[in-house]
């Protein structure tokens, strides 16, 4: 009768190390997935301000300071951007801003203006989660938003 009771005190436990490493997957997958969609949001936030503030004709420099600052929580350096044009729905997007200094928003009435943005989201879980990266430790987040110059 004693074994019996020695046996099921490590069956009790086989099932505690199962459940627990399922409820911390669980867990970590929770806080990691909100910390994404957390970077997710604020990055769209930060590229509809940049898009309104092109979309009004101010200059390159202006659009990317103003992304920049939108995305506070993100670190700004690793933020990279894109900032383009085109005349009408069907066509190509060019690049926004004057060839020769690149600081004039040179979208005329009419068009469309875009800005792309891409930041490399750094798992908090290091590679716990790697194989959502694809083996790697962040995942490329974009952000793309498009209004018409005024």
């Amino acid at each position: 009768m004693r074994t019996h009771k020695l046996n099921d005190k490590g069956a009790a436990l086989v099932e505690f190390a199962i459940v627990v490493s399922l409820l911390f997957t669980l867990v970590f997958g929770i806080i990691e997935f909100g910390l994404m969609m957390k970077d997710y949001l604020t990055l769209n936030q930060a590229a509809r301000e940049g898009v309104r503030s092109a979309a009004v004709g101010s200059p390159t420099s202006v659009v990317e300071t103003r992304v920049r600052n939108s995305a506070a929580t993100l670190n700004a350096a690793q933020i990279t951007i894109t900032l383009q044009k085109r005349t009408d729905v069907t066509g190509a997007w060019g690049a926004l801003g004057n060839s020769t200094d690149g600081q004039y928003n040179n979208a005329l009435p009419g068009d469309q203006v875009r800005v792309l943005l891409a930041y490399p989201h750094t798992l908090v879980t290091g590679r716990f989660f790697s194989w959502m990266a694809g083996g790697g430790t962040s995942i490329a987040l974009h952000g793309d938003m498009v209004m018409r110059r005024e």
